[in-house]
């Protein structure tokens, strides 16, 4: 499978890293708005952006509940367990 070439600014033929940005990172040129994402490409990456990160927040926060305590965790808790005796 062949990927489509990325764009380049017109000016300089600097690879477009950012697509959201309006300007060339490398000679600072107006990038053509066939570059350029629009304002509702924005908005939806912005949006999807943020509810990746609530659902990483989400996987994390169930992964520290349900994760049980390291093993040195556990053996501390026998060893203070065995000299309290």
């Amino acid at each position: 499978m062949e990927l489509p070439p990325k764009p380049r600014c017109p000016q300089c033929g600097f690879v477009v890293l950012n697509r959201r940005y309006p300007k060339c990172e490398s000679c600072g040129a107006v990038l053509p708005e066939s570059i350029v994402y629009s304002a509702a490409q924005r908005r939806t990456l912005l949006v999807a952006e943020e509810e990746q990160a609530l659902e990483r927040t989400r996987n994390e926060k169930a992964a520290s509940v349900t994760t049980p305590g390291s093993l040195d965790d556990g053996i501390m808790s026998v060893v203070m367990g065995l000299t309290e005796r």
